[in-house]
């Protein structure tokens, strides 16, 4: 078979580069996967045994997508094209004895690693009140950067050495177990490779060639595995963009790809930016924007797919317009595109909210990547579960949620007894709760535990004739939820919190349209919203993602909205390495159109608790030249 047919010409350079590293700078759209796997193709077929290449990335679908494209073109079985903590796994399977595990190891998730923490920070006579997870986001993030406990715990701040002690505790027991969590099977790795010559030799030796893909979001463990590695036949290939590097929040480390050539200096560089995905004023577009960024290599992205429309930038009056106008965009486009050729993309997931309610209000099918939608999270239904008891006392299903929500030490058992009680006296659970005469089966700290329940009940109550909007700023605050919220799960309590807060802003927005706002009717509102009986598995449907979601994927229609400064850049960006990183993110954004892109902000948004704030456009939209935009006035 001929790998090299239907290449242009970079692609052919890069595919038939022999000896030595390479860096293969990767615009959107420009054909990588095609790249990697026509280079891999070449090489089983012609040069090497197929266990000799070690391909590697991020995901369990890109490493089986790319699998299946080379078994396609050269019939043999790849065992070594996987993502890096699999590698990293099979390897400690075989090698861990030399750093003290044995080979039956248990790999620890998230939840396993929350109690083995909450352990240690009793054993320690640790405060549980900061939060657990926020003990284990830190720990994950240090384990991100390769940090060791003992680098953490000579820091000069007292919350980094309090978590190194944390750390180094968490570690041994760990270690006791014979158990690794999963930024354990890369820094495990990477110990053993540096501790034992003989070990590293001979995977040395093993992978003469090495190809890793999306470089960019490499974190640092990752990337001294590779440089290890590749150390030896130094035949490393590395695919990737700077500027679709989003994800440092989870370790990534753009610096990984920038500085490429300085730890490979014979590394040849080949530049993939013939887009076979856009149309020229989209590329544009992408191109002049992302060209403010200092942390990035110089590509020009170019197309023969024609100069195709202009790019649409909407002002609206405010976020309610904003989705009205892209619902009126999504059904005007019906005549030429299906439903799922459209996207709408969004900063942050509490955004979401207002653009499910238009459509599903317009019957316009849709569906969520990457989250739920907003009426079905965790939190967002935590929050109702109280509105609804509070408006049908007799609602067990809410009474359950929210009974122990925060943690108010009323246990399974307790609950089991005041089921048994409620049949048995033929009343309803929330007479028992009133009626503490029938709680003499219970122990003295399980009937502490109701009355601290029922006086927060007691004190909800007092207070349901507020406006709608109101009373749910006092239920969350007075039931203790948010500030559970607060101090749980670093990684989530934003989004979590922002989801709240937008579910108050919903309320507002009922208030000002309904004149008969009530919570029943509130709660009835929410609940035909939500009750649309849709399954879109095999409907045609409009997508909804954040940004951060978007990479690898295409649409012929997109829209980003919200894109004004506090949400895009977010308002916690605040250094350049932030600011560079938000632009990219907007690049990754239009980079996934095809060929009609609209980027819209509204005036005046929600914010936080705020309602009515005024917003500035995003100082991204100033960086895209005017004469390839098209203001679409009649939103204006």
């Amino acid at each position: 078979m001929n790998f090299l047919q239907g290449l242009n010409k970079p692609q052919h350079d890069a595919v038939n580069h022999d000896e030595g590293p390479l860096l293969i700078l990767a615009g959107p759209g420009s054909g990588k996967t095609r790249v990697i796997t026509h280079r891999i193709a070449r090489l089983v077929s012609t040069k090497i045994y197929s266990s000799q290449v070690l391909a590697l990335t991020f995901t369990n679908k890109a490493a089986k997508e790319m699998l299946k494209r080379v078994e396609s073109l050269t019939n043999y079985n790849i065992g070594w094209i996987t993502t890096f903590h699999s590698f990293c796994s099979r390897i400690l399977r075989k090698e861990c004895t030399a750093i003290d595990y044995q080979p039956d190891f248990t790999i620890y998730d998230a939840d396993d690693q929350k109690k083995i923490i909450k352990q240690v920070l009793t054993e320690l006579d640790i405060d549980l009140s900061i939060g657990v997870s926020k003990y284990q986001y830190a720990i994950s993030r240090y384990k991100n950067h390769g940090k060791s406990s003992q680098e953490i715990l000579e820091s000069k701040n007292y919350w980094d050495r309090l978590i190194g002690k944390v750390y180094k505790t968490y570690q041994e027991t760990l270690h006791r177990n014979n158990a690794f969590d999963f930024d354990d099977l890369l820094l495990k790795t990477l110990e053993l490779f540096q501790k034992n010559e003989d070990i590293l030799e001979f995977y040395q030796n093993k992978f003469q060639y090495i190809l890793i893909d999306e470089f960019q979001d490499t974190n640092e463990p990752q990337y001294q595995i590779a440089k290890l590695l590749a150390q030896e036949h130094q035949n490393i290939c590395a695919t990737g963009d700077p500027d679709q590097s989003i994800y440092s929040w989870r370790g990534a480390n753009i610096q990984n790809i920038l500085n490429f050539e300085s730890d490979f200096p014979d590394a040849k560089v080949i530049k993939l930016e013939q887009n076979y995905r856009s149309t020229s004023t989209i590329l544009k577009v992408a191109d002049s924007l992302i060209s403010h960024n200092t942390f990035r290599k110089a590509k020009e992205l170019w197309t023969e797919n024609g100069e195709g429309e202009s790019v649409k930038i909407v002002r609206a009056d405010d976020e309610r317009h904003e989705a009205e106008m892209v619902r009126r965009k999504i059904q005007q486009s019906r005549s030429d595109y299906s439903l799922c050729d459209i996207v709408i993309f969004y900063r942050t997931n509490a955004q979401s909210r207002i653009l499910e309610t238009e459509l599903v209000e317009a019957n316009i099918p849709y569906t969520i990547v990457g989250g739920l939608e907003f009426y079905k999270r965790g939190e967002v239904k935590d929050a109702l579960a109280y509105l609804k008891f509070m408006a049908n006392p007799v609602d067990e299903i809410s009474l359950f949620r929210i009974i122990n929500n925060p943690p108010r030490g009323i246990s399974k058992k307790c609950l089991k007894c005041l089921i048994e009680i409620a049949r048995e006296n033929d009343i309803s659970i929330c007479e028992v709760l009133e009626a503490e005469a029938l709680w003499t089966r219970m122990t003295t700290r399980q009937q502490n535990s109701l009355r601290k329940f029922m006086g927060i009940v007691t004190r909800l109550r007092g207070k349901m004739d507020l406006p709608i909007s109101q009373f749910i700023e006092f239920v969350i605050e007075e039931s203790g939820y948010m500030n559970h919220v607060k101090k749980n799960d670093e990684k989530k309590e934003e989004e979590r919190q922002a989801n709240i807060l937008e579910l108050l802003i919903s309320a507002k927005e009922y208030e000002k349209i309904h004149n008969d706002a009530n919570l029943s009717n509130f709660l009835q509102h929410i609940s035909l919203l939500t009750d649309s009986g849709k399954d879109t598995a095999d409907q045609d449907h409009v997508t909804l993602m954040t940004l951060h979601a978007a990479k690898g994927l295409e649409f012929p229609i997109v829209f980003i909205v919200g894109v004004a400064e506090g949400i895009c850049p977010h308002s916690r960006s605040e250094t350049q390495n932030e600011i560079e990183e938000e632009r990219r993110l907007l690049f990754v954004g239009i980079t996934r159109a095809k060929k009609i892109l609209t980027i819209s902000y509204s005036r005046i948004s929600s914010r936080g608790d705020t309602y009515g704030f005024r917003n500035s456009p995003s100082r991204f939209l100033k960086e895209i030249p005017l004469h390839l935009i098209e203001r679409d006035t009649q939103y204006d």
